[in-house]
């Protein structure tokens, strides 16, 4: 497959949500759609290729080949704009690039949300909806929240918005109670597995990335694209090495440096959620392929809590990736040393 990744705006399919494009639609039919909807689903699950293709249905219903879901040719012109960020009658909300810092924001501002009401309170260009997309309202700061809020009070005629969200329940209550949700709930490994083989991926490396995408199609197709697989591999063989007390330097120097610095984030976070799921198979007397049968769910339980704390701490005060490594083995070794049951 390729490396590049097809923005959802671009993406014609969805994968593993039929029917629940079928309900959506159904209710846009009917003409109850709500003007307000969150789309909440944790990262990499989807979100934001869903919120395209009913941003395109509201935009252009005519041009829908489908009467159960939201599929629309990519040569219609609706597709093509919506493609080229060039839509006039949909805004898009989400954190702005930092010329100076050379970086995406940390939040979405006021300044943006005031943009998205005054494109709210024009005409369409069309004569039809206009349609607004946040991505993410979990990055809306307490400004740009409250400021949502009032639109949402009172939306325009022929309006949606769209707020996607991976924490809806931190979002301020009285947005959640104007809007209607759907949740996109993680899908199983084997669904996973067949959307990467659809998407180029061969067989190995689908079944190995699906594995610790945890449901989420979108962030395992970004695991293939970069450095995710072997970030995977090295995870896996730091936590093989780590118990059987073999030397880990070759694991380091794949983490660290700038050929690294891709791979960290996954790295980390494969180690933390395989540690995680031994800890819940072995409270459940079930076996993990990573962990020997006689060890005790609170054994890994403790060492999940100790990494957590550790990786935070030393990210915080930016400390050199191979001593945190070390220090990581080192805690799971002392966590899981006279703990078999």
């Amino acid at each position: 497959m390729e490396n590049e990744l097809i923005h959802p705006n671009s993406r014609a399919n969805q994968f593993g949500r039929t029917e629940l494009e079928r309900k959506l639609r159904a209710t846009m039919d009917e003409g109850v759609f709500s003007h307000g909807w969150i789309i909440a689903g944790p990262e990499g699950s989807g979100k934001a290729t869903l919120a395209y293709r009913i941003a395109r249905a509201a935009l252009d219903p005519d041009a829908l080949v489908s009467a159960d879901s939201f599929d629309m040719p990519e040569t219609s012109r609706t597709f093509r704009q919506i493609s080229a960020h060039a839509h006039p009658d949909l805004f898009v909300a989400e954190r702005l690039w930092d010329e100076k810092k050379a970086k995406f924001q940390s939040e979405i501002t006021v300044e943006t949300v005031r943009k998205l009401t005054s494109f709210l309170g024009r005409t369409a260009s069309g004569g039809g909806a206009r349609v607004a997309i946040v991505d993410t309202a979990d990055d809306l700061n307490r400004n740009a929240a409250n400021a949502l809020l009032k639109v949402l009070e009172e939306p325009p005629r022929d309006t949606l918005l769209l707020l996607l969200s991976s924490a809806p329940g931190r979002l301020l209550p009285t947005i959640r109670s104007r809007c209607r949700r759907v949740e996109l709930p993680e899908m199983p490994d084997d669904a996973v597995k067949d959307f990467l083989i659809s998407e180029g991926v061969d067989d190995t490396t689908a079944s190995s990335v699906a594995s610790f995408a945890h449901g989420r199609p979108g962030y395992a197709l970004t695991l293939t694209a970069g450095d995710g697989v072997d970030a995977i591999g090295l995870a896996n063989a730091f936590l093989k090495a780590t118990q059987s007390n073999s030397d880990i330097s070759k694991i380091i120097s794949g983490v660290t440096g700038k050929a690294g610095e891709g791979r960290w984030p996954v790295f980390r976070d494969t180690v933390l959620s395989t540690i995680s799921d031994g800890a819940r198979s072995a409270a459940l007397g079930m076996p993990h392929k990573m962990f020997p049968k006689n060890i005790s769910a609170g054994a890994l339980l403790e060492g999940w809590e100790n990494l957590s704390r550790l990786v935070v701490r030393g990210e915080a005060v930016n400390l050199d990736r191979g001593q945190l490594i070390m220090a990581m083995a080192h805690d799971l070794r002392s966590s899981m040393r006279g703990s078999r049951v």
